[in-house]
């Protein structure tokens, strides 16, 4: 094993060092112990970046349009709303493959 030799320093608070001490306790590890196996082992899911913020917000803006349709087509609209649910569903399709292709091309990149 190599020998340890850095340092790193943290600021905690109250609550997260005794969560951190508490799960140590229960792993039967020393608390230094404990944080060097979580770094090693834990994966850190990155912030969404702003392209896929954007198709989120655009789905959620879906989703709302499906909502006010639906709200319709209990007000009796029921042939127009047929064909605007077409065309939505078509456009959701489009925003799920493009998060799903963006997905698909990050797989695999850990941070």
């Amino acid at each position: 094993m190599d020998k340890q030799n850095r340092v790193v320093s943290t600021k905690l608070t109250e609550l997260q060092y005794y969560a951190i001490r508490k799960r140590a306790g229960e792993a039967g590890l020393r608390v230094s112990e404990y944080v060097r196996q979580a770094v090693v082992s834990a994966e850190v899911i990155p912030r969404l970046n702003r392209q896929d913020a954007d198709t989120i917000r655009k789905l959620a803006g879906e989703a709302n349009n499906i909502n006010q349709l639906a709200h319709r087509a209990n007000a009796g609209g029921f042939a127009l709303v047929a064909v605007e649910l077409v065309k939505l569903k078509n456009r959701i399709v489009e925003i799920i493959n493009q998060l799903s292709d963006d997905w698909k091309n990050k797989k695999g990149k850990r941070v």
